[in-house]
């Protein structure tokens, strides 16, 4: 398999996986409630900080260790790709759930503050979560596949 195959691959099943997720920790956290209240301590913006950072966190390090696995087997090639992510996977997982966790909550807490938006109906505020996961899945997953596959040197030395 080609290494943008297998990027696509490994991003389509982070999407599925995040996605579901994302719906079970929304209805644990916030059960049936209706409205949810976006701002406050463990309301609907706080919330993406655990969000972003557990799902970053889990698309760089589940497919970065299966990755490594794939290299070390010969199963798969690595790639000429320059990337400034840390060589290291534990140190790369954190790097990209630290920077998720503050740039999409800063992101969503700007777009709440912006519209006004003071609490959500349930359905929307599930939806919204459920495809916000979707998308970081789609961001990250890839960034970190990619770091996985760079040739030494062709990656950072972090």
């Amino acid at each position: 398999m080609n290494a943008q195959s297998y990027i696509r691959r490994e991003t389509g099943v982070s999407i599925v996986i995040n996605s579901v997720l994302s719906l079970l920790f929304f209805l644990l956290v916030f059960g049936m409630r209706d409205p949810i209240p976006t701002w406050g301590m463990g309301q609907w913006v706080f919330d993406f900080l655990p969000q972003s950072f557990m799902i970053a966190l889990m698309s760089t390090l589940v497919p970065g260790f299966l990755t490594a696995k794939k290299l070390h087997a010969g199963q798969i090639a690595p790639i000429d790709y320059r990337s400034s992510l840390p060589r290291n996977l534990i140190a790369r997982a954190l790097v990209l759930a630290i920077a998720s966790a503050a740039m999409g909550t800063a992101l969503v807490a700007g777009i709440v503050t912006i519209t006004g938006v003071e609490a959500l109906p349930h359905l929307a505020a599930l939806v919204l979560k459920v495809i916000y996961g979707a998308l970081l899945a789609i961001l990250v997953t890839p960034l970190g596949l990619r770091a996985a596959l760079a040739t030494p040197s062709r990656a950072s030395a972090g």
